[in-house]
This record gives structure tokens, sequence and C-alpha cells, in this order.
């Protein structure tokens, strides 16, 4: 697939992960995806790993910093926008709330953090030398993002009035409500609401990586001392997921769709 070079603002851009253990986040999904990595220099003892997949960016990983020590294992998604302030000002006039303004990453970009009505965090990202993810959407790479609500329609016009997407319900998923958000005319992400079997999970932006074998890659990732939350199964009639959690605790969903080739 051809290197990605850009992302239509209102897209999910970039994906990263906090760890506690920077090397046990390194070995467990390099062993689980088939990834490479390089350790950046991010400030005083930080360090900000950036993952590759057949040699373009996929996402990172990155210790717990100060201030960090409290949080547990997650991962986060980033959104590109095309005027960062302008971006958090509706953030804000739609009810939200601002962790952090508008700031500079080195020469990659511009970021600031928001919090939405129900409690999801999401990064604004404004690139500079760093568009986002160099590939997507193929086994290895990531695939797909996903808002875990209490509320889907809140989040519906949180994100419409904040990032300029639209969002609509899909009628074509029978088996529960699901909401599709549609950014320079693809569908970019999509809106679930927790269920009270999911038990004290809260309000979330997660992430799905492709993979060819979904059954192989679970057992794989408890064999590398992570775990399954919900078992491989079939997605209606075009692919098949499980949600897994790396050897940290941290949860992510893996996918295989049906068009791939093994």
């Amino acid at each position: 697939m051809p290197e990605i070079t850009e992302y239509p603002p209102g897209s999910p851009s970039w994906a990263d992960l906090l760890c506690k253990d920077g090397q046990a986040g390194k070995d467990f999904y390099t062993a689980l995806f088939g990834w490479e990595y390089v350790d950046h220099p991010a400030g005083p003892d930080m360090v900000y790993t950036m993952y590759t997949h057949n040699g373009q960016a996929a996402c990172a990983s990155a210790e717990a910093g100060p201030g960090q020590e409290n949080l547990p294992p997650h991962w986060s998604v980033y959104v590109t926008v095309d005027d960062l302030e302008a971006t958090v000002e509706r953030a804000k006039a739609a009810g939200g709330a601002v962790v952090a303004e508008p700031f500079d990453v080195f020469d990659a970009g511009r970021m600031a953090i928001i919090q939405d009505k129900e409690g999801a965090f999401l990064r604004l990202w404004h690139p500079g030398a760093h568009a986002g993810a160099g590939t997507m959407y193929e086994p290895g790479a990531l695939c797909w993002f996903e808002l875990a609500t209490t509320d889907p329609e809140s989040a519906t016009d949180f994100y419409q009035q904040t990032l300029g997407v639209e969002i609509k319900q899909d009628e074509n998923v029978q088996e529960f409500p699901y909401w599709v958000m549609w950014a320079g005319g693809s569908m970019v992400g999509g809106i679930i609401q927790i269920g009270e079997d999911w038990g004290p999970v809260p309000p979330n932006w997660g992430v799905y990586f492709g993979v060819n074998d979904v059954d192989a890659t679970a057992e794989q990732a408890k064999t590398l001392g992570g775990g399954i939350i919900l078992e491989p199964r079939d997605l209606m009639d075009f692919a098949r997921f499980a949600v897994l959690q790396d050897a940290e605790g941290a949860v992510f969903t893996v996918i295989r769709m049906n068009e791939w080739s093994a």
C-alpha cells in the first residue's frame, strides 16, 4: 500500500501507548505484530518509541513520565485538525474540557488534549513533519478507531460540533446500534454504547489493529503475558475480531477483514 502522507481534517491519524515498562511494551507488540522500532529522545529521561510496519510509521509507545505514574496503561487516539486553536475553542463551546492547551511537539506538529462530555480523552493533532501513520487498513497496521461511550447522542453532537465531521447510525449493523464518523468522504471511526455487561468501563477511544488470523493472534497474546477480554467472533459476514489486553493491561482490538487474503 502506498505511504499515507496526509489525512483529512477530522480523521484519526495516529495512536500511541502509555505503558509502565517501556521495554515490556516493545517486547509484547513487536512479538505480536512483527513490528520494528526506533527509540527517540523526548526530554529528560524520556523516550518515544516509534513502531514501523513494512518500513512505514505505524504507531508509538512511551513509558509513563512525571505526573503519569498513576495512569493505567492505555492506547490514545489522535485526530488530525486543520486549525488546532479553533478546534479547541469549539470543544469548549460544545461542553468539553481542555486537558492540555495547544503546544508544540518539536517539529513534528502541534497538539492539544480534550475530554468530551462523557469523559473520553482525545488528542488533537495539527501536523508538521509528522502527518501520522504512514500505513493503515491492512494486517499489521491500525485499521479502525472507536469511541465507547455512555451517551452516543451526546457524543455525536459533541464531535460533529468540535471536529466538523458527519456522524450517522449504520443501518447495516443489526446486532446493536452503531454510529459511523465520516471525514473527507470516508468512514474514519465508529461510536458504540457501553453495555451494562461490560463492567466498569469508562468512556474511551480505542484502537483496532489488522491481523491475518484473529484466533492465532489472541492465543499468542496470552503466550506473551496478555489476555483475551472478548473471545474471537465473527462480525456479521465481513470480519472476525477479538478484544485483547497486553501484558500490562492496555486494551486493544484485533480484526481480520474477510476481503484480505491470508
